[in-house]
């Protein structure tokens, strides 16, 4: 959960990463590189729209999915065009159900953007030397690897209330269960799980794991395909290697494949390239090689080039990170505990942290964010108690002379240190999660308590205290 114009003390008090339900980064590509991306994600999603159901409401979608990916390609020519009018064609035949020439449109469509992708790689082999530097394209002369049908039906969707993502099936010695992130799953009450047939699976009871964000998911076994975990992957899997990330990205309902490559393997964490989007939380990482699931798709941080020396390393061609997102995964192979979830508590203990680190943001952005109605600087308007004292404040100063105006404003001031202390006693009992929570809710306590050290300061501070007011529009 990304916090609003945190302040620097707050930095200091809370280890934050962008979770990959929240993810919106895009890969740092120059336009060919991007459009090559961009129609080899059409071809994907030509490809698994040609073995859906015919006429399916899930084929039509990925027919879609590809069209927009073909006009958003960076590409020019008469094949473009040529491939996006098939794939029209290919939709008005899906729903009309005309099979013989929905192949034919189809054939064509991907002959048409096959076409395109060659000619894209082209033209970027021969930009000229002066040309600024751009991360390669990769060598596609052999087609990335997929899942068989068998392992895609493996991979779930995971849908609730407030949030929705991906998990996968797994047969473990206590019985089948679909494994995703503790995340995907909080304060996300009326859970659903279903195949990319459509069938809802039976959700039995859940246990997490007690030091990552994952979560095991008993269900009632069924006729369903699984996935099988990896068990030693420091001495299996190797920087480089082929990995697959399927799952539903941007919230789709619709399961897609990205393939990539491991760039590092840390004791609780694998690094890969692989883009990942909204709704890929909780999928698998799909070792090629072994054939297995090495990690969980988690979690995504955006690379802070402040710093100079980091925006420096950050622009040399030798640096170990291209792109300005970097992507990670849980290890499945060393998980050290897990710790069974009472469905109703857990949901209650995880809509009081959303709510708290709601209102820790709301905050941040009252004390620190610039007054220019800009959305992301009036996200405290979102909290009530904070708009109703900074309301009451202009009640009583507008018309006021100078000491009346002051007087006003050590009266906001004191609301809104209360507001700041509000559900502290309750959070800082750690008894009250599980265990991974606890972890969370103890960066809450650090980010809250930054504040209300802010909060202190200001009172010793005329200054900084009568510019509290935000404009009360």
């Amino acid at each position: 959960m990304a916090h609003t114009a945190r302040t620097t003390k707050a930095q200091a008090g809370l280890s934050f990463i962008l979770a990959a339900v929240l993810l919106g980064g895009s890969l740092f590509l120059a336009p060919a590189n991007a459009a090559y991306a961009r129609i080899h994600k059409a071809i994907e999603q030509l490809t698994q729209a040609e073995r859906a159901v015919f006429g399916s409401d899930q084929q039509i979608k990925l027919l879609t999915a590809a069209l927009n990916s073909l006009q958003s390609a960076y590409t020019k020519g008469a094949e473009k065009t040529k491939a996006m009018d098939l794939v029209t064609s290919a939709i008005a035949d899906a729903k009309a159900k005309n099979a013989a020439k929905f192949k034919a449109d189809m054939t064509g469509a991907i002959a048409s953007a096959n076409a395109v992708m060659a000619s894209t790689s082209e033209s970027t082999a021969s930009e000229p030397a002066t040309a600024p530097a751009a991360p390669a394209v990769p060598d596609h002369s052999a087609p990335p690897a997929k899942l068989t049908e068998d392992q895609a039906r493996a991979v779930v969707l995971i849908k609730g209330d407030n949030a929705e993502g991906t998990g996968f099936l797994v047969k473990t010695a206590n019985g089948p269960v679909v494994m995703t992130n503790i995340h995907v799953i909080s304060n996300n009450p009326n859970l659903k799980i279903t195949t990319n047939t459509g069938d809802e699976i039976t959700i039995l009871s859940y246990k997490g794991a007690t030091d990552r964000d994952m979560v095991m998911i008993a269900i009632k076994d069924g006729s369903y395909s699984y996935l099988d975990l990896a068990t030693d992957i420091s001495n299996t899997v190797q920087p480089g290697d082929e990995v697959i990330t399927p799952g539903n990205s941007e919230g789709g309902e619709v399961m897609l494949n990205t393939s990539g490559k491991v760039l590092g393997i840390g004791p609780d964490r694998i690094e890969f390239d692989n883009p990942i989007y909204h709704g890929n939380s909780g999928g698998p990482v799909f070792h090629v090689k072994s054939g297995k699931v090495i990690a969980i798709v988690t979690e995504a941080i955006k690379v802070d080039v402040s710093n100079e020396l980091d925006k420096a390393s950050f622009a040399n061609r030798n640096s170990a990170i291209l792109h300005s997102m970097r992507y990670f995964g849980f290890r499945v192979d060393n998980v050290p505990g897990w710790e069974t979830y009472d469905w109703r508590r857990f949901q209650n203990e995880t809509a009081f942290l959303d709510q708290f680190d709601q209102r820790s943001r709301c905050l941040d952005c009252y004390l620190n964010a610039p007054d220019d109605n800009k959305p992301e600087d009036t996200v405290w308007k979102d909290d009530d108690k904070i708009v109703k004292a900074n309301s009451e404040y202009f009640d009583q100063a507008v018309g006021a002379d100078t000491s009346q105006q002051m007087d006003a404003t050590r009266v906001m001031w004191a609301e809104i240190s209360d507001i700041a202390g509000i559900d502290m006693d309750a959070i800082q009992n750690l008894d009250n999660f599980y265990t991974f929570d606890r972890q969370r809710a103890k960066d809450e306590i650090a980010y809250r308590k930054a504040l209300r050290a802010e909060l202190d300061t200001i009172s010793n501070n005329v200054s900084r205290m009568g510019s509290m007011p935000r404009t009360n529009k």
